[in-house]
């Protein structure tokens, strides 16, 4: 997927994109709790540099955004709940509950510093 992506990019355009990542350093425990807790594809490496790089990427940068990853589900969590009763209706209230359970997971995580989230940028050759 990188190496396509720097072959259609211009050279010099900017390829960036946001990761959720389970922190390095876990013991087996705590990293699978960090998957249980993050979304679907959770990245359980580091390697996104090493691929870039190997892809021909340059001027690679990685920002780590966790707090405002924390900032962003506390929002979310807040306002869903602020508009449950039309959320309920709408998605049904297994659902709606679901959702809201799956935030609190993943922000107990990211306070707990098991996830954190990434902003990586590059540069097409």
């Amino acid at each position: 997927m990188l190496r396509a992506t720097s072959r259609v990019l211009k050279p010099g355009g900017l390829l960036s994109f946001l990761v959720i990542a389970v922190a390095s350093g876990l013991s087996a425990a705590e990293t699978n709790m960090a998957l249980d807790a993050g979304p679907e594809h959770t990245d359980a490496g580091p390697g996104y540099p090493a691929l870039m790089e190997a892809a021909g990427f340059e001027d690679i940068q990685v920002i780590d955004v966790t707090d405002e990853y924390v900032a962003t589900l506390t929002a979310w969590i807040r306002e869903w709940e602020a508009a449950s009763t039309e959320l309920e209706q709408l998605m049904g209230i297994d659902e709606f509950t679901e959702r809201q359970k799956r935030r609190r997971q993943a922000l107990a995580a990211a306070r707990d510093g098991l996830l954190q989230r990434y902003l990586i940028s590059a540069i097409s050759p």
